[in-house]
């Protein structure tokens, strides 16, 4: 027996205050936790934003009706969820989002504990301040696995024995031999039974980066843990990522849970576990868990061959993963609430890529390790990509409150495709979006990235006046789509 939730936006700003926040991240107490406690969730997650109105919100609530049950050899019986959660029309809500601050007040709320920019990386290696190693990483780690009943060289022996077993695969990404070894221990020590203090050390140095005053002995602290996380964002970047469904469980409370109404916005500044597939981890420690988070991956990482308890088949979210709840449901019987989103780039870091490709949510896609390269070649600053797969989708998210913030920005660009087979005509839907979003007052660089040059010039010639041309290339090389 299910129920469905749609109460008002307005319910969505309910949340607790920066001091009360800070305090319980600061007084957590790594050496002497338990490997099962948790910090509130609201310590790791923060609103970006909600619906306008309670029409906006009949409007997300009505798409499920407009989509059919799609086929699947696991039961569950809210196919029409999962059927919205992967079509990109979802995400043309976004238009009726409301930020939790103005735009222009962006800048300076994302100095206090509404961290909407994603820092993360570039923060954390400033913050390295000794040159990494794989037996600094192993030192940092010990003191972290040492407590009361623990064999400290038990654990920390398991943990090389997996990064022995795993390592080849960096190796094979051309990263010398010892560095990946750290990679591959990075992740072996987050699966263990540290993931708690790796994410609470992920808020902080989010936190830090955006302007928090922290105490002395924690600032000491987040600097120790910072090679850590330097180490497991760095592997992380090395693994494709991951376009399909995928299941957490939570344990929230009462206010934690009016947050997640459908039509919020709500980024997680934590590394976030989540398992492949529309089922829990087949455990009493998830099964006990009043939340189970129902979600379609973009940016989720595999880690299924690197971790400690590789039968959960681990999906891993980086720092500042953002989400669109869609739809949530109260199931009395067994005491849970199913919370329905869609992972959603909005361009919410220092550069940010629109591309728009009819194929770009295909298994297969062919681009798709160019997206991913960009975070390998450039670990110390953040680019986030935002896909669209047609003009109007795109158009979409450029008239919503992020992609007018986006407007002019010299580190927001634009990558087309020229010829899309889901728009009619086809063979010009690049050069049409181009010249729309000139006509929306974005002057920003394009880059029409195509395998026919000469003709997608002639198309651009003929559609384009000059002005609307500035800024424009076109080309068929991978190093230039790299280097733009």
């Amino acid at each position: 027996m299910s129920r469905e939730s749609s109460s008002s936006p307005d319910a969505s700003s309910s949340s607790r205050s920066t001091k009360d926040i800070l305090k319980d991240l600061c007084t957590y107490t790594v050496a002497s936790a338990d490997p099962g406690d948790r910090l509130p969730h609201d310590c790791y997650m923060i609103m970006v934003g909600h619906l306008k109105s309670q029409e906006h919100m009949n409007m997300l609530l009505e798409m499920s009706e407009s989509q059919g049950i799609s086929s699947t050899k696991e039961e569950d019986e809210n196919q029409a969820e999962y059927a919205v959660l992967k079509s990109e029309k979802v995400e043309s809500i976004l238009e009726h989002i409301k930020l939790t601050g103005k735009t222009e007040q962006l800048e300076s709320q994302r100095r206090s504990h509404f961290v909407y920019e994603d820092n993360f990386n570039s923060s954390l290696t400033t913050m390295m301040q000794t040159q990494s190693s794989f037996e600094k990483l192993k030192k940092v780690c010990r003191i972290y696995e040492h407590r009361e009943g623990v064999n400290v060289d038990t654990v920390m022996g398991e943990h090389e024995n997996r990064a022995n077993l795993s390592y080849s695969y960096f190796c094979e990404k051309k990263v010398p031999p010892d560095e990946a070894k750290a990679l591959a221990f990075a992740i072996s020590f987050y699966t263990g039974s540290k993931s708690e203090a790796c994410n609470r050390g992920a808020s902080l140095v989010a936190r830090k980066s955006n302007g928090e005053v922290l105490g002395k002995d924690v600032e000491n602290e987040i600097n120790e843990a910072a090679i850590i996380l330097y180490y497991l964002v760095k592997a992380l970047s090395y693994i494709p990522f991951y376009w399909g469904y995928v299941t957490r469980a939570c344990q929230l409370t009462f206010d934690e849970l009016k947050l997640y109404v459908p039509g919020a916005l709500i980024t997680w500044i934590q590394f976030s576990s989540s398992k492949k597939g529309k089922k829990v981890v087949n455990s009493k420690a998830f099964k006990d868990r009043n939340v189970l988070f129902k979600i379609f991956s973009l940016t989720g990482r595999p880690i299924k061959n690197f971790s400690n308890y590789p039968e959960e088949d681990e999906v891993l979210f980086l720092p500042h993963s953002t989400f669109l709840v869609f739809n949530r449901k109260t199931y009395y019987k067994e005491g849970k609430q199913v919370i329905y989103m869609r992972q959603v780039e909005l361009g919410l870091c220092t550069w940010s890529v629109l591309w728009v490709d009819d194929r770009i949510f295909d298994e297969n896609w062919e681009n798709k390790q160019h997206m991913e390269y960009a975070a390998i070649n450039a670990l110390d600053i953040n680019v986030h990509f935002i896909p669209k797969s047609s003009t109007d989708s795109a158009l979409s998210f450029l008239r919503s409150a992020f992609g007018q913030r986006l407007k002019n920005q010299d580190a927001f660009r634009i990558v087309t495709d020229m010829n899309r087979t889901n728009e009619i005509p086809a063979h010009n839907a690049g050069a049409r979006l181009i010249k729309a979003i000139r006509q929306m007052g974005f002057s920003n660089k394009c880059l029409i990235f195509t395998s026919d040059k000469k003709t997608a010039e002639q198309i651009l010639q003929s559609e384009l006046n000059s002005i609307q041309r500035q800024s424009v290339s076109v080309s068929t090389k991978t190093s230039d789509l790299r280097n733009f």
